[in-house]
């Protein structure tokens, strides 16, 4: 049996084993399973001490697995054509409210998978994957972007002047709860909050210089001519927005990415690499993240710094330990993420931190804006190395949130934004 690493590990099956469960007021037939922080509500026939597969909000179920479960409300759609699922054909597992509890999570029978002929008894607690044996299970939903034209890389040839090394991706933060104990007792963690906007990065970094004929002609000749320099790039959590691209999609009317980059060229040395989250609005108007613009004026962004890389002239990284991050912020004039925490790891309670309004009790933190039934998306929790190890602690009442704005179709602004 082959189990490859999943491509997203927060949307990803995970093999658990059933540790809680918890009754629900005003339910007879089901029970709640407490698994990573979220709520699965179950049959009341699951037993502590059953193993089980476990799906997060916003999955989405292959259309072969929801078959051969008879997951679909339509249950022409299922093997089973007298049964019937809760799933719509979109096969999104949702964060919703089931008679007012909590439901953002869906626990299946290890019996689900046998389907695929495999032996069941292979599968052990822990055991993370979105395929077996090349057969897909689960995937990150995503809504369908709709006029987006996609571009074939090998239709044009366009120069591009940076090198991907010289502006790396910001490393995945993975689901706290699935992973704390990656974490040791004694290590001290800082706690900052997470904000709710599109991630950027802006570099003073390595750039290739596109060459004309005369200079092509002069490193024929053997003069040496300089094939790269140092320029101001900046980039989406997945894409380096080069102005030399015509065909990159923004997401937006205009680049968001560069317009705001730009504003802090001055502020960034050679061979820096700044990540940061930028929230508010863009500059024509249109909220960054719906309902989380934290109380910035119309047409006006923010952009707080959650880490600050070193890039040598070979593309290795070093990154900033985060007090040197926020003494680089300060002196250089920039915003950082608001630390809220520090301690021992093992006195930080995640369940404090979640589903609350942070502003009200930790004043430093980035208020929400106003007048609005909102929580805080979550915090990030730091663990410093080599390099940052970066967990987030997600509110379940903020999934819901993001449930709604998947209900009505608001397409993921990173994942727009990588078109």
């Amino acid at each position: 049996m082959k189990l490859d690493l999943p491509i997203n590990s927060n949307y990803a099956a995970t093999i658990v084993v059933v540790r809680s469960i918890t009754e629900l007021k005003g339910c007879d037939n089901v029970v709640g399973v407490p698994v990573f922080g979220y709520q699965a509500i179950v049959s009341r026939d699951v037993k502590i001490g059953d193993v089980m597969v476990f799906f997060s909000a916003e999955s989405q179920l292959s259309l072969r697995y929801a078959y051969e479960n008879s997951l679909h409300r339509h249950s022409d759609r299922n093997v089973d054509k007298d049964l019937t699922g809760y799933l719509e054909d979109n096969r999104r597992v949702k964060a919703l409210k089931f008679r007012g509890h909590q439901s953002d999570s869906l626990l299946m029978p290890l019996s689900s998978l046998a389907y695929l002929g495999i032996s069941l008894g292979d599968l052990k607690p822990g055991d993370t994957f979105d395929q077996i044996n090349g057969h897909e299970i689960c995937t990150k939903y995503l809504v369908k972007q709709p006029g987006v034209q996609r571009i074939d890389k090998n239709s044009t040839r366009t120069f591009s002047r940076i090198d991907s090394k010289f502006m790396p991706e910001h490393y995945d933060t993975d689901n706290y709860f699935r992973n704390a104990g990656a974490i040791a007792d004694e290590t001290e963690v800082i706690v900052t909050q997470k904000l709710h906007g599109t991630s950027i990065r802006i570099g003073n970094t390595v750039v290739r210089h596109q060459l004309g004929w005369k200079d092509r002609l002069a490193k024929r000749l053997g003069v040496r001519v300089a094939e790269t320099g140092y320029a101001h790039v900046y980039g989406s959590r997945k894409v380096i927005k080069d102005a030399n691209n015509p065909n990159q999609n923004h997401f937006y009317a205009t680049d968001l990415w560069s317009e705001v980059g730009s504003r802090f060229d001055d502020l960034v040395p050679e061979n820096f690499l700044v990540y940061g989250e930028v929230v508010g609005w863009t500059k024509d108007g249109a909220p960054i993240q719906k309902n989380y613009t934290y109380n910035l004026p119309d047409r006006q962004s923010e952009m707080y710094v959650y880490r600050v890389a070193v890039i040598t002239n070979q593309g290795r990284v070093v990154d900033l330990g985060w007090d040197q991050v926020k003494t680089f912020c300060t002196e250089s004039g920039l915003k950082y993420v608001p630390e809220l925490w520090r301690g021992r790891h093992a006195d930080f309670d995640a369940s404090a931190w979640i589903d609350v309004v942070l502003h009200n009790t930790h004043p430093q933190a980035v208020p929400l804006s106003p007048g609005k039934k909102l929580v805080d998306e979550g915090v990030v929790v730091r663990a410093e190395g080599k390099a940052p190890y970066l967990l987030k602690a997600k509110s379940p009442i903020f999934l819901q949130h993001e449930s709604k704005m998947l209900d009505e179709e608001a397409v993921d602004i990173e994942a727009a934004a990588a078109a």
